[in-house]
């Protein structure tokens, strides 16, 4: 079990983890943006983010729990934000090798790169963008201002931006929130109830992470387009000394 008192980067609200191993549930955490020449950039607290998903995802092997763990890469080529994202290009998925980081913690416990399911975030955004066009025209709360399309309704957080209007498309390129609700809709997909992320939020992991809002946007998305799976973001921050 996690004992979060022991550990450096602590959740930035308080969660019992423990309470969140349950069966039909995938882990995800490590997430990184990737470049043209496959350089990523790591931080202790982005690879710590990849060691608390791990640790929940070996707890659901040991109690026999049908249980995944994922990374999140972003090949698209920028870091997401409120606006759209371009795209990498020429990306060989087969260059690309598990940071070394990443599996010594897998080693630590047994496990192998083989049990780690990646989610390539061009794929996703493509997933995100086929489901905007199959709700678009009968969805009450998809409404389209000038060239972008927008989710309305969404609660606390008023209108969500789901594509940003160009002029080759007319739905338009997603943006971060359409993207992180198509990872759900991916994850319920494959079979999972429940998905439990992890993201380091420190000042120096901007350029991964540079805004953690439209994250949490992507699981009102992904409810708004008709997915039951329950998503849980866990943001973690530096521990005060």
């Amino acid at each position: 079990m996690i004992d979060v008192n022991a550990k450096k980067f602590i959740p930035l609200r308080d969660v019992n983890l423990n309470n969140l191993v349950k069966d039909k549930t995938i882990f995800c955490g490590g997430h990184f943006l990737l470049d043209n020449d496959y350089f990523y950039e790591l931080n202790s607290g982005t690879i710590e983010s990849f060691r608390y998903a791990v640790e929940l995802y070996n707890v659901g092997l040991e109690k026999g729990m049908k249980v995944g763990l994922g990374v999140l890469i972003n090949n698209i080529g920028q870091t997401c934000n409120q606006t759209a994202c371009s795209i990498l290009q020429n990306f060989d998925k087969s260059q690309f090798k598990l940071p070394e980081e990443y599996e010594e913690i897998l080693d630590e416990f047994g496990l192998f790169k083989k049990d780690v399911e990646i989610f390539w975030e061009k794929h996703i955004r493509n997933r995100g963008k086929k489901e905007l066009i199959k709700h678009a025209n009968k969805h009450p709360n998809i409404v389209q201002l000038e060239k972008d399309y927008w989710l309305s309704d969404s609660g606390s957080y008023g209108k969500i931006i789901l594509t940003r209007g160009n002029a080759s498309d007319k739905y338009g390129t997603p943006a971060c929130p359409l993207i992180m609700g198509a990872l759900a809709m991916e994850q319920e997909k494959e079979g999972y109830e429940n998905s439990v992320s992890f993201y380091y939020i420190g000042n120096e992991n901007q350029i991964n992470i540079p805004n953690h809002f439209v994250i949490e946007k992507g699981s009102v998305v992904a409810r708004r387009f008709g997915a039951d799976i329950d998503v849980k973001n866990i943001f973690l921050m530096k521990k005060k000394t």
